[in-house]
C-alpha cells in the first residue's frame, strides 16, 4: 500500500501541467456556473433586506386632490390592507435652479428612512435631503424652494430650510432616475423629508399600504402575481369611492358656482345702482358747493365740505366692494375650471413595480443574470467535461503497461485502479473548490458592482448556496472519475499478459482523399501524413473541434451581446425617433393657462419644428406575467406629419406605414409582449384600470419603449369620445441637454404643463444597462478566451503526448525542429481551423438565443453580428493557438529520443 501511495505521489509531480489543466476547466466551469446562478438570488436577498429594514410599502395610493376624511375611511376599510399609513407630498423646484424636489412628511411605520448623516426633521423648518445631494450642501446649509409653476404655491408654510440630514430610501432606489416631475425640467433632481406641519394642507394626499397576507420575498413569483391582483382588485373599489366624491365634488362646485353667480349678479346690480346714486349726489354737492363759495357763506362750505367727506367715505367704500366682487368673479373662474377639470381627479393605486421606478429595475437586473445563468454555464461545462473526459482516458491510456506490471505483482483491480480514482476526485475537488471561492466570492461582487453602481445598495449579501457547489461538484466528478474508472475498468478487464504491452496502435486505412488521384499525387509526405491522422484519431479530431468551437462561439456571443445592445440607440434614436422631447399640457385648465402653455412652443424661437397630438400613458398586462408594460399612445393631429418626427416602418417589409381608421399601429416588442400579430386584438388600460380593446392594424420597428399610434378616427372608435389635443411633438434647432432642459423648463412654468417626455431620458437609460451589461460581458469574454487557451493547451499537449514515439523517429531521421513542430501542428492548426468555422456558426445561433432572453422589456434588438466580432473572436482564438504552439514546442524539441525509442517487449 506504501508503494501505490508513493506511486500516485509521482504521478502528481510527474504529470502537473494535466492535473493543472483539467483542474482549471473544472474551475472555469464551476466559476461561472456558480458565479451567474447565485448572483441574481444574492442581488434579491439584498433588496428583500433592505425592503425589510426600512418596511417598504407593497402598494402606495396617490390622488390629485386631497384626501378626504370619507376617502381615507375608504383606503383604511380596503381589504387585504394590514396598515396603512397616510402622508403628504408636494413638488417644487430649488430656488434659482431648473431641479424639481419632492417634498414629503416623515414616514413613520412604512417605507421609512435611512440616515446617512444627521438626524430626522425634527421641526417644520428642518429638512432632510437625498444622500445624492451631499456632495452639494452641508448639514447646518439652507436650502430654499420655489414653486414650479407661474403664480403657483409650494404647497409648503415655509420656503427656506436648515437641513439636518441626509438619507437614502428604498422608494427611490436608483441614483439617476428618482422619477418624472410636471415641474423644472421633466425628472425629480432629488427628493427631502420634513415634518407634517411643513405641509399648508391640513389633508394628507397619499397613502402607503402593507398587505395582510403578502406572499413570498420580493419579486418571487408568488409575491409579484399576488400583489398584481390585489392591486387590481382594490383599484375598482378606489374607482367606486373616486366616483362618488367627483359627484359630490361637482355638486358642491355647482352650488358654490350658482350661489356666486347669483350674488355677483345682485352685487353687481346694487354696485351699478349706488355709483348712480353716489354720481348724482356728487354734481348736485358739487353745484351747492359753487352757489356756497358764491355767496361767501362759510358755513354752508363747511357743511358742504362734511357732505363731501361723507360721500368719498362711501366712495370707497364702493372701491372695496369693486374689489370683493372683482376677487369673486376671480373665484368664480377658478370654480367653474376646476368643474372643467373634475374628469382628471383620480385615486390610483399601484404596485411596488409601478410607484418605485427602481424597484422594477432592479427586479429586472437580477432576472437578466439569472437568463445567463441557465445558458452559459452548459456550454462552458459542457466543452468542460468534453475535454476533462478525453485527458482522464487517455492518462489511463498512458498508464496501460503500469497497470499490467501492478496486476502482475498481485494488486487487486480496485487496488490498481485507486490511483486513477485518487487523481480524478482531486483534480474534481480542487476545481470545485477554486471554481467555488470565485464563484460565490468573485463574479457576483463584480456583477453586483456593475449593476448597482445606480442604485442605492451597497454592499451585497452573500451566500453559500450549497445546492450549486453539489451541483458543479457532481459534474466535475462526472467529467473525471467516470471517465477514468470507465477506461480503467474496461483495461483491467485485458488479460495481464496484453496489458503488459503497448496497445496496438490504430490501424490505418485509406482516406478519400487518397482516392482523389491528382490531389494526392501532388501532396507532400508531410502533408499526406497530416491528413491520415487527422482521420485515423476522429476522437481527438472532434474533441479539438468540438473544443474550439465552443470557446469561440462563447466569445462570439460575449462580443455580439454588446453589439447587439449599443445598436438600440443607433436604430432607435438615429434612424426612428426623430423628436427632442413631447410637452403635454391640460387642454381643461384655464383658457389662458392653456395659451400660455401652447404659445411657449408656438412663438419659441428656439423650435426648430412642432406638431400637435393627442398623448396618454396607458398600460397593458399579460397573464403569464406579474408586471405591466407602461405604453405611449400618441395620436397626431395631422397623420402626414408624424413621419417628421417619428419614422413608422413595418418590422418585416421596412416599409413606410401609413396609420389606418381600422386599427392601431404598436411598437414590436410589445406585439412581441402581447403575442399578437396583425388582425389580433389586445387590451390597453388607463391608470384608474379603465380598459379599451384595440385592434392591430401593424407592427412597427421600435428598439425602445413601448409605444401605440392611432388616427384620430380610430381613437374616436375606440374610446367613444372626440379626441382632444394635449400634447406637442417637438424637435429643437440646437439640441443638446442643457438647451432640451431649459426648453422643458420654460415649459412646464406654464400652468396648464402637465409633464415632458425627453427622448434623451430614454437613451440614458438604455445606456446604463449597456454599461452594466459591459463589465459582465468582460468577465464572460475573458473566462471563454481562458477556456480556449486551456482547451487548446489540454488537447495539444494529449496529441504530443500520444505520439512521442513518432516524433522521436522524425528526430532520428533528420528532420528539422521546424518540420517536427508542424508535424503535430499542421493537424491542430487544420482541426482549430474547423473549430473556428463552426463556432462561428454556433456562436451565431447562441447569440440569437441569448438576444431573446437577455435585453430588459423595453427594448427590442437585432440579433445579427459584426464582423468586427467575429474578426477580434477568430483571432483571439488563433492567438491562443500560437502560444500553445510556442509552449509545446520546447516539450517536443525536449523529447528523449533514445527512451522513447527503447523496446517495450
Amino acid at each position: 500500500m506504501k508503494m501505490l501511495n508513493k506511486n500516485i505521489a509521482r504521478e502528481f509531480k510527474m504529470s502537473l501541467a494535466r492535473y493543472i489543466s483539467v483542474s482549471a476547466l473544472l474551475m472555469l466551469g464551476v466559476f461561472v456556473l456558480i458565479g451567474l446562478n447565485v448572483t441574481g438570488p444574492n442581488m434579491r436577498k439584498t433588496a428583500q433586506t433592505a425592503y425589510n429594514t426600512e418596511q417598504l410599502a407593497d402598494a402606495k395610493v396617490t390622488s390629485t386632490v386631497s384626501l378626504s376624511t370619507k376617502d381615507r375611511t375608504a383606503i383604511k376599510n380596503l381589504a387585504g390592507i394590514k396598515k396603512t399609513e397616510f402622508g403628504y407630498t408636494t413638488d417644487t423646484v430649488i430656488k434659482n435652479t431648473k431641479h424639481a424636489l419632492r417634498v414629503q412628511s416623515n414616514p413613520k411605520t412604512l417605507s421609512k428612512l435611512t440616515i446617512t448623516k444627521g438626524h430626522r426633521a425634527t421641526t417644520a423648518k428642518q429638512i432632510v435631503l437625498s444622500d445624492k445631494l451631499r456632495g452639494q450642501y452641508k448639514l447646518g446649509d439652507h436650502i430654499t424652494v420655489a414653486a414650479g409653476k407661474s403664480n403657483g404655491s409650494t404647497g409648503l408654510t415655509h420656503k427656506t430650510f436648515t437641513i439636518v440630514g441626509f438619507a437614502t430610501s428604498t422608494e427611490y432606489l436608483k441614483k439617476d432616475s428618482l422619477g418624472s416631475t410636471s415641474l423644472g425640467s421633466g425628472t425629480l433632481y432629488g427628493f427631502a423629508y420634513t415634518t407634517t406641519g411643513a405641509f399648508s394642507s391640513t389633508k394628507p394626499n397619499v397613502a402607503r399600504l402593507a398587505f395582510t397576507n403578502s406572499k413570498g420575498a420580493a419579486y418571487s413569483t408568488a409575491y409579484e402575481h399576488y400583489a398584481t391582483k390585489q392591486v387590481d382588485k382594490l383599484q375598482k373599489k378606489l374607482n367606486r369611492r373616486n366616483r362618488a366624491r367627483v359627484a359630490k365634488l361637482r355638486q358642491d362646485l355647482t352650488k358654490q358656482i350658482n350661489d356666486a353667480e347669483t350674488n355677483i349678479a345682485k352685487n353687481t346690480t346694487a354696485i351699478a345702482n349706488a355709483e348712480t346714486e353716489l354720481s348724482a349726489a356728487q354734481s348736485q354737492l358739487d353745484t351747492q358747493m359753487i352757489q356756497a363759495k358764491a355767496a361767501q357763506s362759510s358755513s354752508a362750505v363747511a357743511t358742504l365740505t362734511i357732505k363731501q367727506q361723507a360721500l368719498d367715505q362711501q366712495r370707497a367704500k364702493l372701491k372695496t366692494q369693486k374689489q370683493a366682487l372683482k376677487d369673486a368673479r376671480g373665484k368664480l373662474t377658478e370654480a367653474k375650471s376646476s368643474k372643467r377639470q373634475l374628469k382628471d381627479v383620480t385615486l390610483t393605486i399601484a404596485s411596488r413595480n409601478d410607484f418605485n421606478e427602481g424597484y422594477n429595475n432592479y427586479g429586472e437586473d437580477a432576472a437578466r443574470i439569472d437568463a445567463l445563468g441557465k445558458s452559459f454555464p452548459a456550454f462552458f461545462f459542457l466543452i468542460a467535461i468534453l475535454v476533462s473526459f478525453t485527458t482522464m482516458r487517455r492518462m489511463v491510456e498512458e498508464k496501460r503497461i503500469e497497470m499490467g506490471t501492478l496486476r502482475a505483482l498481485g494488486y487487486t483491480k480496485g487496488q490498481v485502479m485507486r490511483e486513477f480514482l485518487v487523481y480524478s476526485v482531486t483534480t474534481a475537488v480542487t476545481g470545485t473548490v477554486l471554481g467555488s471561492i470565485l464563484g460565490l466570492l468573485v463574479l457576483p461582487r463584480i456583477i453586483f458592482r456593475a449593476y448597482t453602481a445606480n442604485f442605492n445598495f451597497s454592499n451585497l449579501q452573500l451566500a453559500l448556496h450549497p445546492e450549486f457547489i453539489a451541483a458543479g461538484f457532481a459534474l466535475a466528478l462526472f467529467s473525471t472519475v467516470l471517465a477514468s474508472w470507465l477506461a480503467a475498468h474496461s483495461s483491467l478487464k485485458t488479460i495481464t499478459a496484453e496489458l503488459m504491452l503497448p496497445k496496438p496502435p490504430v490501424s490505418g486505412s485509406r482516406i478519400l482523399l487518397e482516392r482523389i488521384t491528382p490531389i494526392w499525387k501532388r501532396m507532400s509526405f508531410s502533408h499526406k501524413v497530416t491528413a491520415r491522422n487527422l482521420f485515423r484519431y476522429k476522437g481527438r479530431m472532434l474533441m479539438t473541434i468540438i473544443g474550439v468551437a465552443g470557446a469561440t462561439a462563447l466569445m462570439i456571443t460575449g462580443f455580439g451581446i454588446r453589439d447587439s445592445l449599443n445598436t438600440i440607440i443607433d436604430r432607435q434614436f438615429g434612424q426612428i425617433s426623430q423628436y427632442d422631447l413631447v410637452t403635454v399640457y391640460n387642454p381643461n385648465a384655464e383658457k389662458s393657462e392653456v395659451t400660455s402653455a401652447r404659445e411657449t412652443i408656438t412663438k419659441s424661437n428656439t423650435v426648430k419644428q412642432y406638431s400637435s397630438a393627442h398623448f396618454a400613458n396607458v398600460y397593458a398586462t399579460d397573464n403569464d406575467s406579474n408586471s405591466r408594460e407602461d405604453i405611449s399612445l400618441i395620436v397626431p393631429s395631422s397623420a402626414s406629419q408624424l413621419d417628421r418626427y417619428i419614422k413608422l416602418r413595418d418590422y418585416k417589409t421596412n416599409k413606410k406605414m401609413p396609420l389606418s381608421n381600422n386599427g392601431a399601429i404598436v411598437s414590436q416588442k410589445l406585439a412581441k409582449l402581447q403575442n399578437v400579430n396583425v388582425g389580433d386584438t389586445f387590451t390597453i388600460k388607463e391608470a384608474d384600470g379603465t380598459s379599451h380593446k384595440i385592434r392591430v392594424a401593424g407592427i412597427t420597428k421600435m428598439y425602445a419603449g413601448h409605444s401605440i399610434y392611432m388616427s384620430k378616427a380610430y381613437y374616436n372608435q375606440v374610446y367613444d369620445t372626440k379626441v382632444t389635443a394635449n400634447a406637442y411633438l417637438v424637435t429643437l434647432k440646437h439640441a443638446t441637454d442643457k438647451s432640451v432642459n431649459a426648453f422643458a423648463a420654460k415649459f412646464n412654468r406654464t400652468s396648464a404643463a402637465v409633464q415632458t417626455v425627453q427622448s434623451k431620458e430614454t437613451k440614458k437609460t438604455i445606456t446604463n444597462i449597456l454599461s452594466n451589461l459591459n463589465n459582465l460581458i468582460l468577465v464572460l469574454v475573458l473566462s471563454a478566451s481562458l477556456l480556449s487557451l486551456v482547451v487548446l493547451y489540454t488537447l495539444t499537449n494529449i496529441n504530443v503526448s500520444e505520439r512521442v514515439r513518432e516524433l522521436s523517429t522524425l528526430k532520428v531521421l533528420g528532420f528539422y525542429p521546424k518540420e517536427v513542430l508542424m508535424y503535430i501542428y499542421r493537424e491542430t492548426n487544420i482541426l482549430t481551423g474547423a473549430g473556428i468555422i463552426v463556432g462561428i456558426g454556433v456562436g451565431y445561433a447562441f447569440h440569437a438565443y441569448i438576444m431573446a432572453l437577455l435585453p430588459p422589456a423595453t427594448a427590442m434588438v437585432a440579433p445579427g453580428l459584426t464582423w468586427i466580432n467575429i474578426i477580434i473572436s477568430v483571432g483571439l482564438t488563433i492567438v491562443f493557438s500560437l502560444d500553445v504552439m510556442f509552449m509545446m514546442n520546447r516539450k517536443i524539441q525536449s523529447v528523449d529520443m533514445l527512451e522513447a525509442l527503447k523496446s517495450v517487449d
